[in-house]
């Protein structure tokens, strides 16, 4: 049974909702009963979810059941079987005959041992369904039948009686089933309809998992943080199957696993011969292949298409998506490719490169057919069409395409006698343009990889060619990590010279060269460089050149993001003179909006930051934006919601972002972002793992991007002191400080020195605080110092934390001051102040998300007796006994052993607990015990 595979072996992903849903459920039971129908392809996950449901079932007796294929047909009574086995194991035969009734010998068709001689069998369903419900009166039952797909006649309908009697008696059903295994005709359908019909069962289809579930479970498999590659590879071919994501996940060196092959298979070998040549046709083709292409490939008349298409269809092999064929998984189709012999692989790529030549000229449909003449094993016509595709798909902004196609040509370019000839350019120039859709995709260590390549063959007569390849690699070195570009940036502009015809160039090189030391940290020299940028170009820009004024705007945003960051507020209103150039360019405008946004957060304006990230977001899908610049302004999205008080918005738009993007600049300052955030939303051991999983991309890119290696260090710093480690949280700060001197963004570091000193001498040993009160002290008249001044005197006890609350800064920094200024409060004896000030800090806190802060907060208020008293009543026996050996201080492992219950039951009640309690933590819980034991 394929869903029973591997269960256990990892964490449950992308389940959480659905586990929550069916415990609401049975939560619902009372006087009358709940059906829940569990619906899904075969590798879903149902019999996982399933066994963490019952998992954490105590006081209930779940009987389980399976329907089982035989292999000509339904196992009959399988699942009956499980259940009446079920009973006889937990309340003994006396008891189930007892229940049963008059009719228990008909039982011993099921189980042997509870009759001396089988009964009457056609009272069998009767007699099984008054059992079941005699039980469901006295006792507490859940019945589980999975599989109902395989189920027979009589399983049916036993389980719809059962699921009737829930509207009376208090029951509980769980039933499962696969959807490609139900067809049109399937005898479960009706059954399925007349249920639904009459309102008997809530229906939980389980969905695919996203890219970045298929990315978590993935990472669990294989016990190791896979690249970004794989995982997009993974959940490509996966398509968010969780059997499937496994089985990829676990034999990674095998392109398809035998046993997954295996598995997918079964229903190709059931189809009849033309239906088979019919699945192995449209492999060929791919995934979905439109009907006109493969009906000439087919050959043949349209009828028998058409039959072999319904079958395939009615087989769940194949659908049907408007005028196109696509096989219903797309390992499938992978499977049956390699079904394919030698010979039947030449003639039908052949075929089908001569169908596409006829098509409409879309940039997909060309790479089509440079890849079937290449699989064809014709290398002239391949490699001409490949170049034409990546042209296409250039223009397109088709970044991914124009990438496949150009190494398709590269890969080509030695198996061709005249590969010039028939590309119609030099093979540095195919370099240089797959490159630079690498660079667009955002895989950056293979775009810098293509595009040395393309410098060290550019053509000796063609300097000024290779001065603007020189001036390409350094953006994607500078990006992709591998250094600074400065070196690659001197020797484009030694070889144009001080020629005036090259001045275009020669500014847009120098535009680079700005942007490299704003992103290094050196604004003076970077906003001086882009002066100088702007002057070149302008001439050309005000004669009509649309290179040149695209320039212009580069060198102004450049030159404005420079003069914020380098400590004039009044430069953030250069963004609104430039943007009249950057319109009509997409990566000037994505520069506005990116260096805008950030610029915005930097003065403290963050609504408005807000505002214009997420114009840039829409801006760029619109105008299908390089993949890299999306992320990044995604990402100050983020942190623009993270500042202004939105933390949970910003974790929802940051869980869609990862863990798939490429490594890169983009990726490396989302990365950190999200770290940050998961820091003050209290969740430490998820900013731990995301730091670990992380680190080594962060090391890469914070070592020439000073916002990122800022921000690591504030993490860093943060982690450190909630492990109680305030040496280390020092030493972070000081080698950021040491490396990047006095900026704006070192403020947030002051506060992490602060409270690292204040642990250390309270411990009686001293730090040198005066480098980070001069950093305070040199931005005095920054919009958004006044708040971290205000932090770092307070850590330090030499001032109050109460001008921190409403002064302008980061929403969770204003959070945190809160609550210190509560704790503060409580410290010089004035109790209700300290309520009100605790009482209002969880609000705040609650409101922006930071539940850490809420937690910590409680936690003062339950400690000083100050917190409001709960009533006990609301918890179970089983809670109260649970609660009284928390108090005793054991862990969930030593509870489970005294009270004969699982770890993950305890866990269970242990937050059941918390929740009716309200305590923000098992220390809370134990003192609120205390006090009302007292």
């Amino acid at each position: 049974m394929m869903d029973g595979m591997q269960v256990g072996r990892v964490p449950l992903v992308g389940r959480q909702a659905d586990l929550d849903a069916l415990r609401d459920e049975l939560a619902a039971v009372g006087e009358i009963g709940r059906t829940v129908v569990v619906s899904g392809d075969a590798g879903m996950g149902k019999t996982r979810l399933l066994r963490d449901f019952s998992d954490g079932l105590d006081g209930w007796i779940v009987l389980h059941g399976a329907c089982v294929d035989s292999g000509s047909g339904p196992a009959p009574l399988t699942a009956i079987t499980d259940l009446v086995r079920g009973l006889v194991d937990v309340l003994g035969p006396d008891a189930v005959r007892a229940a049963a009734g008059p009719g228990a010998d008909a039982l011993g068709v099921l189980v042997p041992s509870l009759a001396d001689a089988p009964g009457d069998a056609e009272r069998l369903a009767d007699v099984v369904v008054e059992l079941v419900s005699e039980l469901a009166r006295s006792h507490r039952l859940v019945v589980i039948v999975e599989d109902l797909h395989w189920a027979d006649g009589t399983t049916c309908g036993i389980v719809s009686r059962l699921v009737r009697r829930t509207a009376a008696l208090p029951l509980f059903v769980l039933l499962t089933y696969r959807t490609d295994d139900v067809g049109r005709r399937h005898p479960l359908r009706p059954i399925l309809a007349e249920l639904d019909r009459a309102r008997l069962f809530v229906h939980r289809p389980l969905v695919r998992l996203s890219p970045v579930e298929v990315g978590a479970l993935a990472n669990a498999v294989s016990g190791q943080t896979l690249s970004a590659g794989v995982l997009h590879d993974i959940a490509a071919r996966s398509e968010g199957i969780p059997f499937y994501v496994e089985e990829l996940a676990s034999f990674s060196d095998e392109r398809l696993p035998t046993s997954l092959r295996d598995v997918l298979l079964l229903r190709y070998e059931r189809l009849d011969a033309d239906a088979r040549r019919f699945a192995r046709v449209l492999a060929t083709g791919g995934v979905e292949v439109g009907h006109r292409v493969v009906s000439t490939v087919f050959g043949g008349d349209e009828i028998a298409l058409e039959t072999a298409v319904r079958t395939a269809v009615d087989a769940q092999i194949i659908v049907i998506r408007e005028d196109a064929y696509a096989f219903r998984h797309a390992l499938m189709q992978e499977a049956v490719y390699d079904e394919l012999l030698p010979t039947e692989r030449t003639r039908l790529h052949t075929a089908y490169a001569v169908a596409l030549e006829s098509a409409p000229a879309t940039p997909r449909v060309l790479a089509d057919i440079a890849h079937h003449w290449r699989a064809a094993h014709v290398p002239d016509r391949a490699l001409a069409a490949a170049v034409v595709a990546q042209r296409a798909a250039h223009g397109a902004s088709a970044w991914t395409t124009a990438a496949e196609a150009g190494e398709r040509a590269l890969e080509l370019w030695d198996a061709v006698p005249d590969p010039e000839g028939v590309s119609g350019m030099p093979r540095a120039e195919v370099l240089r343009r797959t490159a630079a859709a690498l660079v667009s995709a955002n895989r950056l260590e293979r775009a810098a990889e293509f595009a040395r390549e393309a410098v060290d063959t550019w053509p000796a007569d063609d300097p000024v060619g290779q001065a603007e390849m020189l001036g390409e690699l350094a953006t994607t070195e500078f990006q992709s990590g591998v250094s600074d570009g400065s070196d690659s940036i001197e020797r484009a502009l030694a070889l144009l010279g001080e020629d005036p015809r090259h001045d275009v160039r020669r500014a847009g090189l120098l535009v680079t060269s700005a942007r490299v030391q704003m992103m290094s940290g050196d604004q003076r020299l970077g906003r001086s460089i882009a002066l100088v940028a702007q002057a070149t170009a302008e001439p050309a820009a005000e004669a009509g050149d649309p290179e040149a004024r695209e320039l212009v705007a580069h060198a102004m945003l450049i030159a404005a993001t420079c003069g914020t960051s380098g400590g004039d507020a009044r430069a953030v209103a250069d963004f609104e003179t430039a943007r009249p150039f950057a319109v009509g360019f997409v990566r000037a405008m994505m520069r506005y909006f990116i260096n805008y946004s950030n610029s915005l957060m930097l003065v403290g304006r963050y609504d408005e930051a807000v505002a214009v990230a997420r114009e840039g977001m829409t801006y760029a899908r619109e105008h299908r934006a390089d993949r890299g610049v999306l992320a990044m302004v995604e990402a100050n999205t983020i942190e623009a919601l993270m500042y202004a008080g939105d933390l949970p918005a910003a974790a929802e738009l940051g869980a869609g972002l990862l863990p798939l993007i490429e490594a890169s600049l983009y990726s490396a300052f989302l990365r950190e972002r999200q770290v940050c955030l998961a820091l003050w939303r209290g969740r430490v051991d998820e900013a731990e793992g995301a730091l670990t999983a992380a680190r080594e991309e962060l090391d890469a890119f914070g070592a020439y991007e000073f916002q990122t290696r800022l921000g690591m260090a504030y993490d860093l710093g943060l982690l450190a002191l909630e492990r109680g480690d305030a040496r280390a949280a020092l030493g972070h700060a000081e080698a950021a400080l040491r490396s990047q001197g006095s900026a704006a963004l070192a403020l947030p570091l002051t506060s992490v020195a602060a409270r690292a000193t204040a642990m250390l001498r309270e411990q009686g040993e001293d730090a040198d605080i005066e480098p980070y009160r001069a950093v305070v002290q040199t931005w005095a008249g920054w919009p958004v110092t006044p708040l971290w001044a205000t932090v770092f005197a307070a850590e330090l006890g030499e001032g109050s934390w109460q001008p921190a609350v409403d002064a302008v800064g980061p929403a969770y920094a204003r959070a945190y001051a809160r609550v210190r200024h509560g704790e503060e409060l409580l410290g010089a004896g004035d109790r209700a102040a300290a309520r009100d000030a605790l009482t209002s800090a969880i609000a705040y806190a609650t409101q922006i998300g930071a539940e850490g802060l809420v937690r910590r907060a409680r936690e003062v208020l339950t400690d000083a007796g100050l917190a409001e008293s709960t009533p006990r009543s609301t918890l179970t026996a089983r809670e109260e006994q649970v609660l009284e050996l928390v108090s005793e201080g054991l862990s969930n492992a030593q509870i489970a052993e005294r009270l004969y219950i699982s770890a993950k039951t305890v866990s269970v009640h242990v937050s059941a607990i918390l929740r009716k309690l309200d305590a923000p933590s098992r220390a809370a819980a134990a003192a609120i015990h205390r006090r009302s034991a007292a």
